[in-house]
């Protein structure tokens, strides 16, 4: 029989979606729709003093507005979730302002018209009187106690401040040889989906249905049923153009407004976010400072680390958390050390709220372990890569458990090392940086100077190589967030549950629905594949039944596209189905053959076996209509009595060929709950990958170009090796553009100063290097098919990779890279001396911060 799991078979969304066959919210039409859109702030920080909305209202084919005062008295607030873990005061936050705007771009009004051009003209006629308000962009303006309060009920803009520690962190810091300190940061951007945010809701005489773009459809269901104190929610998740983390959470925002609109109106309404809204209020990556402090042996043995973490969580109170509780997922990434303090504060500022993003706080954490592995090495005089193999975990200490819980089940992180050095040819990259080193200056004296006063660095061209290693957490679970509260007893969800159904219909053909959306990572195949080797028949007759829909999918606390969910739940879920219904097939099949069930196969979508393998016979397959006599029986055949031959069908068994099976992780506990000490299993499963990469930097103008990027990569069992490429393709293309400078920048008065994607400075294919990819899987022992994650692998390391690439090739010059991103004009000013060692915040003649 042939294998599908582990080979590269066709995609089979591809065809659809590259043919523009791909069904988006924004294609669903209904009868009588309205199109709606939003006012949103001009400020970043004011108090709404009036809202007249008159003109608006009497506008052609305006239908209905929606303002401040509407939604305070139709709605009720939001319920603080797990990512607003240690809120210390209840704060009820809206789908839209209420009392005041906290961020430019926050949503004020809707308007609904007939068509969205007049839904657009009629927004600019709601006259708002605000009174502005000063406002607080950095984090360090913020915090100060004289700073203006984003909500005067918390008394400060310091919402949160806790902290984890395992071992003995100060007895550990008392052995140390030498104390290496560190200043690093990690600024905001986004994943900028090909698709915006997009919503549209349908009242009903007994509830709501909404169609909505939405990756955690949970988040959708809970909110509307909250909000507006529905009892029958339906959502409806329909062809998705992208996720990363950025349609999980303030897309509940506009699902309610639209929603709210749709009881106003008493009509279908459709909401399409357009991409200046989305770049300005659709969320942003949580910029993150850190102090990092290291407790080092003279031989390059790390003890203990002590981090001070500080989050810029924006203007919203409802993400509070989440990126310091994401950094327990991979908080020793891939060393040995057991000694660990993390402090961290989440300080409120006048810029967009935060969301998951790609990697969500992990791409931070690995940064902070690859910055601090490369300074230790400089300053004891050893080599970085020296350094990394004597703290990497052994492979014989695997399955290894981390101070703080976590279980990594498999691994290599030697041999990865070892493989990304030969692969990008470490060595011959040394060699050919010294002699250009040696060969002097290429294009004549530099103006700048080195910082000790000593003769000028060559100019031109400088070659740098950077070598980091990370893992990738997958399988969220869910009480991961109260570790932060290790004595709280209530928890809202704890390890994952997720479900699947896979049926033989009475045609013989097999159909499976999941329990959570795509986002376009090919799960319609790889599911297939599995589903397909399961029940012994080929992925093309094998097919999706629909797309996510909560009246039909079978789902639960895990069902989301996001923190690498799918390998573990999903392709978990749907092997059980698969399985379950493999058994059943078998034991009708075992009854009609009049056959030893045991000696049954499966191939092609027939079972063989019956009187001619009892005889002894060829095997050859023969479907006479007459059961009793046959050799063999289709999937064809066996549902059309399974569906409607009572008759024949053996005592007790069910009629039907479908079969749902809801997956939670074996291997939940230890830890599944946190313990007294905060430790906890913050994700399930742990790939890991080496990455090397070579740059070279134009010392007159700053402008790094990335020669090679080389990475190994421990993804467990590959599924389908094609699919696992392309999400190692796009996560490091995303790493290395939000190093090399991509990014949100805003003015000292938090107007938003990358509006469109040309000023935001996403890289193109131009400045994308070739990924070179090699894959050294080693099987998790505890996942169904040792399968480990892959969607978010690539974008945690890549970072860290650039930044050590760039401070090597600027070596000549002593600087040291320490913030992100490095754009030519921050490279430049590293070369010259301008700012320190980059370690200040920058400003633009324009006031604004960069």
């Amino acid at each position: 029989m042939t294998r599908y799991i582990g080979t590269s078979v066709r995609s089979k969304e591809a065809p659809r979606h590259v043919t523009g066959r791909g069904r988006y919210v924004d294609d669903l039409t209904l009868p009588r729709l309205l199109h709606a859109c939003i006012l949103r702030s001009p400020y970043a920080h004011a108090r709404i003093v009036r809202v007249d909305l008159t003109r608006a209202a009497e506008h052609a084919g305006v239908k209905a507005v929606i303002t401040p005062a509407d939604v305070q008295q139709l709605s009720r607030p939001f319920k603080p979730g797990r990512y607003a873990a240690g809120l210390r005061v209840p704060i009820p936050e809206y789908a839209s302002a209420v009392d005041k705007v906290r961020y430019v771009g926050e949503p004020v009004a809707m308007v609904a018209a007939d068509t969205r051009g007049r839904a657009e003209d009629a927004v600019e006629l709601i006259d708002v009187e605000y009174d502005a308000l000063p406002a607080v962009v950095t984090t360090a303006e913020a915090a100060a106690p004289s700073a203006p309060p984003l909500y005067e009920a918390l008394g400060s803009n310091v919402a949160w401040q806790g902290h984890v520690a395992y071992g003995d962190v100060d007895a550990a810091f008392a052995r140390a040889d030498r104390i290496v300190r560190e200043n690093l940061k990690i600024h905001r951007y986004s994943s900028t989906p090909l698709e915006p945010f997009a919503c549209l809701a349908q009242a009903t005489a007994d509830g709501m249905t909404i169609w909505c773009n939405s990756q955690s459809p949970d988040v959708i269901y809970e909110a509307l049923a909250e909000a507006l104190g529905l009892e029958r929610v339906r959502v409806i998740v329909p062809d998705v153009g992208g996720g990363f983390g950025q349609k999980i959470h303030l897309i509940r925002k506009y699902a309610v407004l639209t929603a709210l609109m749709a009881v106003r109106t008493g009509r279908p309404v459709k909401w399409i976010e357009d991409r200046s809204e989305h770049m300005m209020a659709g969320g942003h990556s949580c910029e993150q400072e850190f102090d990092v402090e290291a407790a080092v042996k003279s031989d390059g043995e790390v003890l203990a680390l002590k981090i001070r973490d500080t989050d810029d969580v924006g203007g919203s109170v409802s993400t509070l958390t989440i990126h310091f509780t994401n950094k327990l997922n991979n908080l020793f990434n891939t060393y040995k050390v057991q000694h660990l303090r993390l402090e961290g504060r989440s300080v409120l500022t006048n810029k967009c709220p935060v969301v998951p993003n790609r990697g969500i706080g992990k791409p931070g954490m690995c940064f902070v372990w690859e910055r601090t592995m490369d300074r230790v090495a400089q300053e004891l005089g050893l080599d970085p890569i020296e350094v990394r193999r004597r703290n990497l975990v052994a492979k014989d200490q695997f399955p290894y458990t981390t101070p703080n819980g976590n279980i990594h089940g498999s691994g290599d992180y030697q041999a990865l090392l070892d493989k990304v050095l030969a692969n990008v040819g470490y060595d011959e990259v040394r060699r050919r940086q010294q002699e250009q080193r040696r060969g002097g200056a290429s294009r004549g004296p530099h103006r700048a100077r080195l910082r000790d006063g000593v003769q000028d660095p060559p100019s031109g061209r400088l070659l740098g190589i950077g070598v980091v290693i990370g893992v990738e957490p997958g399988g969220r679970n869910a009480a991961r967030d109260m570790a932060i509260f290790p004595q709280s007893k209530q928890v809202l969800g704890a390890g994952g549950v997720e479900g699947a159904t896979v049926k033989i219909e009475k045609n013989g053909a097999v159909v499976f629905t999941l329990g959570s959306p795509s986002c376009g990572q090919s799960h319609e195949t790889t599911a297939a594949q599995i589903v397909a080797d399961v029940l012994g028949v080929s992925p093309g007759r094998v097919s999706l039944a629909g797309t996510f829909d909560t009246a039909l999918s079978p789902w639960g606390v895990s069902s989301a596209n996001s923190g690498n969910n799918f390998h573990l739940y999903d392709v978990g879920a749907v092997h059980g189905a698969a399985t379950r219904l493999r058994e059943k097939v078998l034991t009708l099949a075992a009854h009609l053959l009049e056959a030893d069930r045991e000696s049954l196969q499966i191939d092609d979508g027939i079972v063989y076996g019956g009187r001619a393998s009892r005889a002894g016979g060829d095997g050859v397959a023969s479907r006479p209509a007459d059961s009793s006599t046959a050799e063999s029986m289709s999937f064809a055949e066996l549902g059309t009595i399974a569906y409607s031959n009572q008759a024949l069908l053996p005592p007790g068994l069910e009629p039907g060929l479908e079969a749902t099976y809801y997956h939670s992780h074996p291997h939940a506990d230890p830890l599944m709950l946190p313990d007294a000490q905060g430790r906890v299993r913050a994700q399930y499963t742990f790939s890991s990958a080496a990455h090397a990469a070579v740059v070279d930097v134009d010392v007159d103008t700053g402008r790094v170009r990335v020669v090679r990027y080389a990475i190994v990569s421990d993804n467990g069992t590959l599924i389908n090796p094609s699919v696992v490429d392309g999400q190692i393709y796009g996560s490091a293309a995303h790493g290395i553009s939000v190093a090399l400078g991509e990014g949100f920048v805003y003015g000292a008065d938090g107007q938003l100063l990358t509006l469109t994607l040309l000023d935001y400075g996403k890289s193109t294919t131009l400045e994308t290097p070739r990924i070179e990819v090699e894959h050294y899987p080693i099987p998790d022992p505890f996942t169904t098919l040792g399968q480990k994650a892959a969607g978010e692998g690539a974008a945690i390391p890549s970072p860290a990779a650039i930044a050590s690439a760039v401070e090597d090739a600027l070596a000549p010059f002593g600087v040291k890279v320490r913030h992100l991103p490095l754009s030519p004009e921050r490279v430049w000013e590293l070369i010259n001396g301008v700012g320190g060692h980059f370690s200040r915040t920058l400003t633009g003649t324009n006031g604004s911060v960069l």
